[in-house]
């Protein structure tokens, strides 16, 4: 398989919808991944789809091959969380539609739950990928560290470790992958977790020796990161319905003012522009699907009216719904 297996993981679903058509459970048709799809790759070494492996560390790189294969690029919601690790070459990524590009010696990390959508891949690109749902990856006892460290990563998706830290990580990555091909072994779950508590406590440690070493710094990560990790959830949860400041405002228990300055801090943008995005993303989605018709978009969304819609779209767009639709 060639270096750009990794395209897969966020374009796979696009082929679905191509060959098979939506079925969706909901309104909502940002479409999900789930690790049953990455557990198809051809790469791909897994435990009862709960634990995935795949990477391309002993392939061959050939000049030929220099050149990814085109194929478009689609939002998807994952349903587990996903750690990916660069040792050459490159990816870029669009993580909750903020733009993020990760080279040589570089981690980058999508929680479950986030959205996904890939933009890119450098030639002769290595990587590890490791996918996990919720329920095989609960074997950390510290729980309050757990949350802080999952709070830092959502507001930090892209990490450069020290080598030291990065070459400890791929050689358990190696000694899992080599356990999970001992399919005769029904201890090799139990060795899994074993491993896996390794890894994640030498990163806990890994951030802990941050924060002491940058105190000033992390104080500050606690107060705002977190006001950014619980703004962005709740509108995941809530953009279809509510696109004010003020309702966001108030589920968190702070003033619209106070709301808008720290995320323009923590992420350089307004708060509105994330709302925007998040609504204008579900609009050209649904939009796309050919499901459904301009005005049923437009009550889906939750807009007074199709005029409204129309305009609030176009402003952001530069186009009509229609036009959009035939785009």
């Amino acid at each position: 398989m060639k270096h750009y297996v990794f395209t897969l993981i966020f374009c796979i679903f696009v082929l679905q919808k191509v060959q098979y058509g939506f079925n969706m459970k909901s309104d909502n048709i940002i479409l999900t991944l789930n690790l049953s799809d990455l557990s198809a790759l051809p790469k791909a070494v897994h435990l009862d789809n709960k634990f995935i492996l795949i990477d391309n560390l002993n392939d061959t790189l050939d000049d030929s091959d220099s050149q990814i294969s085109s194929f478009d690029s689609y939002p998807v919601k994952l349903s587990f969380t996903i750690v990916m690790i660069v040792l050459e070459g490159g990816i870029k990524l669009k993580i909750n539609l903020e733009e993020f590009e990760a080279g040589k010696g570089d981690t980058i990390t999508i929680l479950k739950g986030n959205i996904g959508e890939f933009c890119g891949l450098l030639p002769n690109t290595r990587m590890a990928v490791i996918a996990f749902s919720d329920e095989f990856f609960n074997v950390v006892k510290r729980i309050n560290t757990a949350i802080s460290i999952q709070q830092f990563i959502y507001a930090n998706p892209l990490f450069h470790p020290e080598q030291v830290f990065l070459d400890e990580a791929i050689d358990i990555y190696c000694k899992m992958k080599e356990k999970l091909a001992e399919s005769d072994n029904s201890f090799r779950e139990g060795t899994i977790q074993g491993y896996t508590q390794i890894l994640l406590y030498n990163t806990f440690y890994y951030f802990d020796k941050m924060r002491r070493e940058h105190i000033d710094d992390y104080s500050g990560y606690n107060r705002n990161h977190e006001i950014y990790t619980d703004f962005m959830k709740v509108v995941q949860e809530n953009y279809m319905r509510e696109r004010s400041i003020t309702y966001y405002a108030d589920l968190l228990c702070i003033t619209s003012k106070y709301l808008s300055q720290v995320i323009k801090n923590v992420t350089g943008r307004l708060a509105g522009e994330w709302i925007t995005d998040y609504v204008i993303l579900e609009a050209k989605a649904l939009l796309k699907s050919n499901k459904y018709t301009v005005q049923e978009v437009c009550d889906m969304l939750n807009f007074a009216n199709q005029s409204f819609f129309g305009k609030y779209f176009k402003r952001k767009t530069g186009m009509t719904p229609k036009a959009y639709m035939k785009s």
